[in-house]
């Protein structure tokens, strides 16, 4: 799970990341900061002064950052889904 990358996105901060792990389910290429490929440095270069070089676009990311971190991944979202899930795992016993 991408933890670094959903506060820096609660803080309005673009996220620049490699497309790997739990980042994607976090953060959306595009929409709320860019991910590349595994190693691929330069293109997260390109991608961070793509969005520091246009201020229309980073306050696009920064507000979409905001409100994906307060709509998706708020406590009340989170806890109900762990709430479920534990649950559905005690059925199973």
């Amino acid at each position: 799970f991408g933890l670094v990358a959903l506060e820096a996105m609660a803080c309005e901060v673009p996220v620049i990341a490699s497309n790997t792990g739990g980042i994607p389910e976090v953060v959306i290429h595009g929409e709320t900061g860019y991910l590349s490929e595994v190693g691929d440095v330069q293109d997260m270069i390109a991608n961070g002064l793509k969005i520091l070089q246009d201020e229309t676009l980073y306050r696009r990311f920064a507000d979409n950052s905001r409100k994906r971190a307060s709509e998706v991944f708020h406590e009340r979202v989170i806890v109900d889904q762990y709430i479920a899930l534990y649950e559905a795992l005690l059925e199973d016993c």
